[in-house]
């Protein structure tokens, strides 16, 4: 809880300062632009924290409480030797009402209705009198406490270490292009079809068929998807297929 506590004003904090003095610049170039930039500050970062912290892991158990593994075979009539972690189902729970949350902001309050239409229009919402600019400031902000959040909670699952947000960064990229630039709905369908997959092709019984599928499963789906439609599985007719 504690750290939740800090992780939430901290995150804001170096969200709206990393935006403010760097992102913003990069509204109205390229993607491929925006792309660079931003992998590059993360690198920055990665330097920044092992500097900090080392570049050992640092062990992060879950609170006692929910220290132990469920037994959900009971619950669905599988028996006893169904069980499964208390923080993974946490963690799920808690995915699962972020993603809501998020949405729900984005597509059901005014402030997100700006936000959507000043992705699609910028130059028309500006005319309105709305300061489009601000609002893009806030929601960076908004998304690295999401960030900072999300990585909070999953530190029990995997001790976390200086390089483990560059691991992340490109899966991230490919659940985003797979899934449909600007889509929040498409990144969440990429993002439990690849972690589906990934899954699927880390059991012995299929790696003993084809050796290391674990390893190239998502990038090889991703291929066969922005091949066939290149905007993406939600992404807008137009994007990405020029």
């Amino acid at each position: 809880p504690l750290s939740i506590i800090i992780a939430i004003p901290l995150m804001m904090a170096i969200g709206l300062i990393m935006e403010r003095g760097l992102i913003r610049h990069f509204y109205k170039r390229p993607h491929a632009d925006q792309i660079l930039v931003t992998f590059g500050l993360a690198i920055v970062l990665q330097e920044i924290v092992r500097s900090f912290f080392g570049a050992n892991p640092i062990p992060t158990p879950a609170p006692e409480i929910v220290a132990g593994s469920a037994n959900i075979g009971v619950l669905i009539g599988l028996g006893e030797s169904v069980v499964y972690p208390w923080w993974r189902l946490i963690y799920f729970a808690f995915s699962a009402v972020l993603i809501f949350a998020v949405f729900a902001f984005l597509q059901f309050t005014t402030f997100g209705m700006v936000v959507r239409a000043g992705m699609h229009d910028r130059d028309t919402v500006e005319l309105l009198g709305i300061n489009v600019e601000k609002k893009f400031t806030i929601v960076f902000g908004i998304g690295a406490v999401v960030a900072g959040l999300a990585g909070v909670m999953y530190t029990p699952i995997l001790p976390p270490d200086y390089n483990m947000g560059m691991d992340l960064l490109v899966l991230s990229f490919v659940v985003v292009v797979v899934g449909g630039m600007g889509s929040l709905g498409g990144a969440v369908a990429a993002g439990f079809l690849l972690g589906i997959l990934q899954s699927f092709a880390s059991m012995n019984e299929v790696k003993a068929i084809i050796p290391g599928i674990d390893q190239i499963i998502l990038y090889l789906v991703a291929v066969i998807i922005i091949l066939v439609r290149p905007r993406g599985l939600m992404g807008r007719k137009g994007v990405m297929e020029d």
